[in-house]
């Protein structure tokens, strides 16, 4: 049976929908995705339809560039020199340290490396990147033990914040998150968290609802075509707080599927924008102000494209009452009807002429749409450095548009691994194993709960330059000669080159052989 606390969440969703309808974010969010993956042209008349990718391109470097490498979270606790004994203080100093290490084991768990880039790629599709962090009372959790966290990326059309003005996840009233799933699965969910017969049955696929007024011989007409594994139903997760427990709700329009007041203190969310909007938890995506610029690119080229098919070769023009048929035939007669100058009747016109500069002014769109994006020809290693120091200082300077991005990115991790620690503490019993990367080791009392959610974490700086342009550049400074060829494999990215050190120590050695003789 749907209650009035879960009627008043959907009629929050429906006004959360409505207000993205307003803002125009989910038409945005499509026309972004559509431009990235190249499908460029509505319209376009008789033109031929080019696609000149450079928003891909751009996005692409962004994303890799602005990707977190090589990251440490470390947690401290402020309130451990204010511990009431030795032994409690001792005890938290413990704890802090194993969760800093089962926080290694649980970023190559999640594969967070991976799951960076599609928050990246997110963000700067949609204009924001959401973690969403879920206690899976399944997964192996380590010594013997049941329960594990789980972290995903979300969907920011997915998300419903109460204050929409406020980008702060954990200040808000509730949030809803919206997914769909299949009717079967959201039923034995439901069954397995102790819903009645009656409460299962009102699980129905979306669509059907709006029927159900028309009365039960019409419904039973249209279900049909809901049946097997086609039939999906909306749901809403939403979390609010209760004496500050969070509170976990899924249902479906009809049907409370599970509650449970939980013992976490935060929203299981972090979230961060690519360029923040004013007053708007909702941010704006880099791709949006480039449309304009790709569709002028491509219909650029396509009009050129079009003037040279039609224009390229000299055209023959005859006076039909005088010459009643032209061919092109080597050594075939022509024959004129009549008398008169033969020129007159025959005019050959010549190859059309393209407008000096309009090639430049395409080639000057593409440059600019590239450098105010901050993907310079510097940054992408399309250039040819006479140094070193010049190059990495170049490249230096195009970062500069990144430094912003990655400063939210970083607070976003810290948010997920304020969560991870969080969970761990609220779920995980008193003297449980936690995985690390040396293999498990026994956790220590739960109530140190909430000492430990005034943590600090601590990310170390990321890798700068992606493996690509990192090569690039490394390629021009070799073939200039302004490194050897044992410099040159000792700066290569991991991975590029198998046994890459011994190659260069091979090299070095055969080098200095050959000064010695």
């Amino acid at each position: 049976m749907i209650t009035e606390s879960q009627k008043k969440t959907w009629r929050q969703y429906e006004a959360g929908r409505n207000y993205k309808r307003q803002i125009g974010l989910y038409s945005r969010i499509d026309e972004n995705e559509r431009f990235y993956r190249g499908d460029q042209w509505r319209g376009g008349g008789g033109l031929p339809k080019p696609v000149f990718n450079v928003i891909s391109r751009i996005v692409d470097y962004l994303v890799s560039t602005a990707a977190v490498g090589d990251v440490k979270i470390t947690y401290s606790d402020e309130n451990l020199p204010f511990a009431e004994n030795s032994a409690e203080a001792a005890a938290i100093s413990e704890a802090v340290e194993l969760l800093t290490k089962n926080a290694s084991y649980r970023w190559e768990r999640s594969r967070l490396q991976s799951l960076i880039y599609r928050l990246l790629y997110d963000a700067a599709i949609t204009g924001d990147g959401l973690l969403y962090c879920s206690w899976d009372p399944d997964s192996e959790g380590g010594g013997g033990w049941r329960g594990d966290i789980s972290t995903t990326a979300l969907d920011s059309v997915s998300i419903f914040p109460a204050d929409t003005s406020n980008p702060d996840i954990q200040s808000q009233d509730y949030i809803i998150i919206s997914g769909r799933s299949s009717v079967e699965a959201l039923k034995r969910e439901a069954k397995e968290a102790g819903a009645t017969s009656k409460e299962i049955s009102q699980i129905i696929p979306d669509g059907i609802s709006e029927f159900i007024e028309r009365g039960a011989g019409e419904l039973a007409k249209f279900e049909p075509e809901y049946e097997g594994d086609e039939a999906r139903a909306t749901y809403l997760i939403k979390f609010f707080r209760e004496n500050g427990n969070v509170v976990f709700e899924k249902s479906t329009r009809n049907c409370l599927i599970r509650r449970a007041v939980t013992p976490c203190k935060l929203y299981p969310i972090a979230h961060f924008s690519w360029q923040s909007a004013k007053n708007c938890f909702f941010g704006s995506s880099p791709v949006s102000s480039m449309i304009a610029n790709q569709k002028y690119i491509n219909r650029a080229y396509a009009m050129v494209m079009k003037h040279m098919t039609d224009t390229a070769f000299s055209k023959v023009i005859y006076d039909r009452t005088r010459i009643p048929e032209w061919t092109n035939e080597v050594g075939e007669a022509i024959a004129a009807v009549g008398g008169g100058n033969l020129s007159d009747a025959v005019t050959v016109v010549g190859t059309g002429r393209l407008e000096e500069g309009y090639l430049e002014l395409i080639d000057n769109a593409v440059t600019m749409t590239k450098e105010l994006s901050g993907a310079t020809e510097t940054a992408l290693g399309n250039v040819n450095p006479t140094n070193t120091s010049a190059i990495l200082a170049l490249r230096e300077a195009s970062m500069q548009s990144l430094e912003r991005v990655q400063s939210e990115l970083y607070l976003c991790l810290e948010q997920m691994a304020c969560i991870w620690a969080d969970m761990t503490l609220a779920y995980c019993p008193d003297g449980r194993p936690l995985r690390t990367p040396e293999g498990c080791s026994k956790f220590f009392p739960s109530k140190l709960h909430s000492l430990m959610l005034s943590a600090k974490i601590d990310i170390c700086d990321s890798a700068r330059y992606s493996a690509s342009g990192t090569q690039s550049v490394l390629d021009r400074l070799l073939d200039g000669g302004h490194i050897t060829l044992a410099e040159y494999l000792e700066r290569l990215p991991e991975g590029l080159v198998p046994d890459r050190a011994a190659l260069a120590e091979a090299h070095r050695k055969e080098s200095a052989d050959g000064r010695e003789s």
